[in-house]
């Protein structure tokens, strides 16, 4: 089979096949899930090593007075909020123009702004300490799969992660494709760094990512979006983004990590843009595959954008493939993520959920045709 080499994709090509990949498409190459993000900074000494004392005062007052856990003590069973929670708080606080008593001891900044900067820093420190050793991930696996089967060309990735192994997976087939420096095609223009010598990378296969990315920096001053290849830059920032100055005009930096909240990515032009992109994708999508996304109720801003491109499409439904069978699953979960996703879309006929874990679906993504691997 001649090798499907990636390389500069026409940005206004729509692809056939949607892989939308959730949560436990990365905890399946070791990611710690959004539950567990905060017990494993709290239970590791090395990684609260590399955090400094401002930032780790500040963490240990806002999980105590706003959630009312002690995180001196033993927290392993703790029952933590999630990012998207924590987060999400603090920015409906910053929206609001309110604040939290006694948050933050930055006189430049509120208590809010302050702690989501603490917060934002402590996600890229958390997946660089559990990530960044790994020489092979099943993302990668699977890119390489879609390849050998002739599907990259005209399969789009909706990524709900913040994290870069989608990213670098596709990085890693495009050099090997002999297509050096080819970065993903995220739907937004990047202006270009002076680290890059100011050159635009090409661009290879489309990865939209809704929530926004740990390599991604948004200057609030002139507007611009930078990239830093294979860096979780927001690790970076240790807790403020003082020396992240704006290649443009020299102003503060700010990460584009957001929480799932509708009001929060439309407050960005760029998100605007690759949400766009993504309804328009989905719209023309023949099949949509999701990957580890248990499709929460409380996830209404994607299942709004779902619904979109499945009410104005103008052609044919598409197929549904629910990839989503990790080892120790329970039926009582699996009965309740089946359910959710079978009364949402119109035509349940095409809605499948397959026998098959992550890591199964990359090794060969076909499966998903068997009908004997549904369920």
């Amino acid at each position: 089979m001649a090798e499907e080499v990636l390389t500069n994709r026409d940005s206004t090509e729509l692809s056939k096949t949607i892989i939308v990949l959730g949560a436990g498409a990365s905890a399946a190459d070791g990611a710690p899930l959004q539950g567990e993000l905060f017990r494993q900074y709290f239970q590791s000494s090395q990684i609260q090593e590399r955090v400094d004392s401002n930032m780790k005062r500040s963490l240990q007052r806002y999980f105590t007075a706003v959630w009312g856990i002690n995180v001196g003590g033993d927290v392993s069973t703790v029952q933590f909020p999630t990012f998207e929670e924590a987060l999400g708080i603090l920015d409906i606080v910053d929206t609001r123009k309110e604040s939290f008593r006694g948050m933050g001891d930055d006189p430049h900044a509120t208590g809010t702004q302050e702690l989501r900067n603490h917060l934002t820093a402590l996600i890229g420190l958390i997946l660089h300490e559990e990530l960044d050793a790994r020489s092979s991930t099943s993302h990668q696996t699977l890119i390489n799969s879609l390849r050998g089967h002739s599907w990259l060309s005209s399969t789009a990735l909706i990524s709900l992660n913040y994290d870069l192994l989608i990213d670098n997976a596709i990085e890693y087939t495009s050099f090997q494709g002999r297509n050096a420096h080819a970065l993903p095609d995220y739907g937004v223009e990047f202006t270009p760094e002076p680290h890059s010598n100011n050159l635009l990378f090409p661009k290879s296969n489309l990865l939209l990512k809704l929530h926004g990315s740990l390599n991604w920096l948004y200057c609030p001053t002139c507007g611009t979006l930078q990239i830093f290849p294979h860096q979780k830059i927001t690790f970076g920032l240790e807790g403020s983004p003082r020396h992240t100055r704006c290649s443009e005009c020299r102003e503060l930096r700010v990460s584009t990590i957001i929480p799932p909240t509708f009001f929060k990515v439309m407050s960005n032009f760029y998100l605007q843009q690759i949400w766009k992109r993504a309804e328009e994708e989905l719209k023309q999508a023949s099949r949509i595959i999701f990957c580890g996304y248990s499709f929460p109720d409380a996830d209404m801003h994607i299942k709004y954008l779902l619904k979109r491109a499945e009410v104005n499409r103008l052609g044919e439904a598409p197929k549904v493939f629910i990839v989503n069978e990790p080892d120790g699953k329970e039926e009582q979960e699996r009965k309740m993520e089946r359910n959710r996703y079978m009364r949402f879309f119109r035509q349940k006929d095409l809605v499948h959920w397959t026998k098959l874990s992550f890591e199964q679906f990359a090794e060969n993504p076909t499966l998903i045709e068997d009908g004997s691997k549904w369920l």
